[in-house]
């Protein structure tokens, strides 16, 4: 009902249209010649049903999706941002970058080993909440984690010193403050990688 009247306000005051225009006339009264709108006013009115859908429909949207969670059982940690599950599924935690473990020719980033040591005591042959998002070009999963009892992996790694946060392909606005400011305190702290002497 109030979306509805908001709806018929705007096109009233863009199109310069009597209020009751889309209301049955009284017997009697004068009709009103139309005017036909100018670009300038078909473009606010295009703009402002951006901004309805927007406030109206893609909440409810973004909440759903906010709401699928898979629980699932981690098998294996591979290293500090990344982890296999029991169905052979690679998991990528979004958000954050842990450091590179040795890898063929190449050779280890400064505190790898405990940041995968943390994550290994922290999810391995435990059951977590993951909150799927696509897939990277080496297939896999990209995700948001929890513990079983409701920490946000993602965050508790920030938190903790043992990655970095990754906001390059941007982040949930109901999670950006909170990662930021894990980090930031983290660095504040010296945790983790962010200790005194250590290469970043």
């Amino acid at each position: 009902m109030i979306c509805s009247q908001l709806l018929e306000f705007l096109f009233a005051r863009m199109l310069r249209l009597p209020r009751n225009l889309f209301r049955r006339r009284r017997a009697g009264s004068a009709r009103r010649p139309f005017r036909r709108p100018t670009p300038a006013r078909s473009a606010l009115l295009l703009f402002a049903g951006f901004v309805l859908l927007r406030w109206f429909v893609l909440p409810v949207e973004q909440t759903g999706r906010q709401a699928a969670r898979s629980a699932q059982t981690v098998h294996w940690v591979i290293d500090g941002d990344t982890f296999d599950l029991q169905d052979g599924r690679r998991i990528r935690l979004l958000g954050i970058d842990a450091p590179e473990l040795p890898h063929l020719d190449k050779p280890g980033e400064t505190w790898a080993e405990e940041s995968t040591a943390w994550l290994k005591e922290l999810i391995e042959r435990r059951q977590v909440s993951l909150q799927f998002q696509g897939q990277d070009k080496y297939g896999r999963h990209l995700a948001w984690a929890w513990t079983a009892d409701g920490r946000l992996i993602n965050q508790a790694s920030l938190n903790a010193g043992m990655s970095r946060l990754l906001d390059a392909f941007g982040l949930p606005a109901d999670l950006e403050p909170a990662l930021r400011q894990a980090e930031s305190e983290a660095r504040l702290l010296k945790k983790g990688l962010w200790q005194k002497g250590r290469r970043r």
